[in-house]
């Protein structure tokens, strides 16, 4: 799941910064179909082919389409907001898919992991600061990307064991090309330098890392126990806004990234006896 998130952060990254130049949903469809050739090259080597139809499987459809759609609205929204800030919103979803996994699927939530995700909580709020002048009426849909990404967590779960995950991943990629090839056109076009097409291509390649990384941890984990390691989303989005856009954060954000990266530890150092002594729920597909 931490893989998963920096694989996320950075193509957040590069998409935010392409899109200062380049129409939003021009880049997502170009991202879209460099990223579709990588995920459709690795279900071949994995000899995976012949379950491609597998895609229009109902659970699956329903998946890549709430991930559509919620690309579009925290994609819009980023470019609206700094990449560190609207990265803490969607740090709600660990306490939701927490909630989920504790209420309707059943699974065994510990009050550690209860407690780390309270504490990372606190630590988005102190990113994000609602009380302050600088909260923007663009974190609303932030939110509604949230709500998406937390259903489509549950769907993820849900799946069939016999689909694999690359699959799963390929038909997640070829929606979205779709989508935003089909917006596109109305938004317009721009010329594209070989630096814009360059970021493209490393956001494909390191959004394919978030794809898998991901659909594989919900499919073979708990969703209680990997939900404090989304918060490290927040802490890759500080450094790559520093890195990237050179914009240094003030001195809560810092905090709260800290109270986030000592959250997730936390979980690691007290249940690590318990996980390695148990199995996982099915094989990763």
């Amino acid at each position: 799941m931490t893989l998963a998130m920096a694989g996320y952060v950075v193509n957040d990254a590069f998409i935010k910064l392409v899109a200062e130049e380049l129409p939003l949903f021009q880049a997502i469809f170009i991202r879209g179909l460099i990223i579709t050739v990588l995920v459709l090259a690795l279900v071949t080597v994995r000899g995976e082919a012949d379950r491609i139809h597998r895609i229009v499987d109902g659970r699956v459809l329903a998946r890549v389409a709430l991930e559509a759609v919620a690309t579009a609205a925290y994609l819009t929204a980023l470019t609206q907001l700094p990449l560190a800030s609207l990265s803490a919103v969607l740090q709600v979803v660990p306490v939701a898919v927490t909630f989920i996994a504790a209420r309707l699927l059943r699974e065994p939530v510990s009050a550690i992991r209860v407690t780390a995700v309270g504490v990372g909580f606190v630590g988005v709020l102190l990113v994000i600061q609602p009380w302050s002048d600088s909260f923007s009426p663009w974190f609303l849909l932030g939110l509604v990307g949230v709500v998406l990404v937390v259903v489509r967590e549950i769907v993820t779960r849900e799946l069939n064991d016999d689909i694999p995950s690359m699959v799963v991943a390929l038909g997640t990629a070829i929606t979205i090309t779709v989508m935003g090839l089909v917006v596109s056109v109305v938004q317009g076009w721009a010329g594209v330098t070989g630096t814009q097409l360059a970021l493209l291509a490393a956001a494909a390649a390191f959004l394919s890392v978030g794809y898998i990384g991901s659909i594989v941890t919900v499919r073979i984990g708990d969703l209680s126990y990997s939900a404090p390691f989304r918060y490290t989303a927040l802490v890759f989005s500080i450094i790559l806004q520093v890195v990237i856009f050179n914009d240094v954060p003030d001195q809560l954000t810092l905090l709260g990234a800290a109270i986030v990266t000592a959250a997730g530890l936390w979980v690691v150092g007290s249940e690590r006896p318990r996980m390695s002594t148990g199995s996982s729920r099915q094989s990763v597909g």
